[in-house]
């Protein structure tokens, strides 16, 4: 019986990895094993429609942020006399 498998390659911080490494090794998994798990069942609820896909926040540009008032995106119906 052959076993084959795929491989997925991830480049993160060297922080991000020692804090996934650990909660590997406190839930005695292999590091694969854990990382499989997590993003297999995140996949699988996004796919089954459990989960919300997620949403992008604005990033801020040039380090400031804003807010567009209410109704900034209304149609302009009550400048149709000056047409």
């Amino acid at each position: 019986m052959s076993t084959s498998a795929a491989r997925i390659e991830l480049r993160v911080k060297p922080a991000t990895k020692a804090i996934i490494q650990q909660a590997a090794a406190l839930s005695q998994v292999s590091l694969t094993d854990f990382i499989t798990d997590i993003v297999l069942t995140r996949a699988q609820e996004l796919v089954n429609g459990v989960a919300a896909p997620p949403t992008r926040q604005p990033r801020p540009i040039g380090g400031w942020t804003f807010d567009l008032p209410d109704g900034w995106d209304a149609p302009l119906d009550d400048l149709a006399e000056y047409r």
